[in-house]
């Protein structure tokens, strides 16, 4: 599978799966409207990031998609999350995503800020906003990303209303 839309290109590599009482049209609009699904894939490319093994499982009614499993290997680490999106018109949205040994610039191509800290660690990001067919979503992004490198340095970012503030360097290195 393939998108090849500027703006955020990505593609899915041997992509399998299976699913169970999946509705995937309702009143003519497409969407996972209710059952369950779990897909892998042998790699994929999301805004230029690669990632190995994607996987995903979901399961979805009459009020919620649930993301009970979504990971995904990156560099030398691995990336884990889980989410919930609203079935309402709005598409209120909101994830937790783990990241351990993972680039420190990995978010970066996917609308987080850069970071000024470097090399591989670990992450913790959790986010809502809203996911509009319609609407620009930066504008109602809130959340919050904790980041440690492997030289113990770190840092702890907020963004309200997609915009970012935060961000001073700290060091768990014990001084002498």
């Amino acid at each position: 599978m393939i998108d090849i839309d500027p703006a955020f290109p990505w593609q899915i590599t041997a992509l399998d799966g299976y699913g169970a009482n999946l509705e995937l049209v309702q009143h003519h609009q497409w969407g996972v409207w209710s059952g369950n699904a779990t897909l892998n894939a042998a790699a994929a490319t999301f805004n230029r990031v690669d990632v190995r093994r994607p996987s995903l499982s979901l399961t979805a009614n009459a009020s919620t998609v649930n993301i009970s499993d979504l990971s995904a290997f990156t560099g030398k680490g691995i990336l884990e999350a889980t989410a919930s999106v609203s079935q309402l018109p709005q598409r209120q949205t909101q994830i937790s995503l783990n990241g351990r040994g993972v680039p420190m610039d990995v978010l970066q191509q996917w609308g987080w800020p850069a970071l000024p800290i470097a090399g591989d660690g670990n992450i913790q990001l959790t986010a809502s906003g809203n996911i509009q067919a319609d609407a620009p979503l930066k504008p109602t992004v809130n959340g919050q990303l904790h980041a440690v490198n492997a030289q113990k340095q770190q840092i702890t970012q907020t963004m309200q209303a997609g915009v970012v503030s935060g961000g001073e360097v700290t060091s768990t290195e014990p001084t002498l």
